[in-house]
């Protein structure tokens, strides 16, 4: 946490199967403890999937059905490849830094 923030810190391989639906856990779990404010921060992914692609979308619009404010911090390359690939940044607030995704 940092502020009001809640931050979600996803490492390693950001995949189909136990990893995602690790993540969409931990999202959903946040969204029923009442989080308004989240940030999902994928610096630390070294590698990612075309589930990523799927995943973030669903992430949103769970978090926006429930009136909370999420973010996205993903670099370009390593897991941002599909994030970017797939226009993401386009539709989901993206950020570069976690410093520029939080406003405390």
């Amino acid at each position: 946490s940092v502020g009001d923030w809640k931050i979600v810190q996803v490492s390693g391989k950001f995949i189909a199967g136990e990893p995602e639906k690790k993540f969409l856990e931990t999202v959903d779990g946040l969204l029923q403890s009442g989080a308004r404010k989240v940030v999902i921060d994928m610096t630390t992914s070294f590698f990612a999937d075309d589930t990523v692609a799927s995943a973030a979308p669903d992430a949103y619009h769970r978090a926006r059905t429930a009136g909370a404010d999420m973010r996205f911090v993903v670099l370009p390359g390593r897991a941002g490849g599909y994030y970017h690939m797939a226009g993401l940044e386009m539709t989901i607030p993206t950020f570069s830094r976690l410093g520029g995704a939080i406003e405390v």
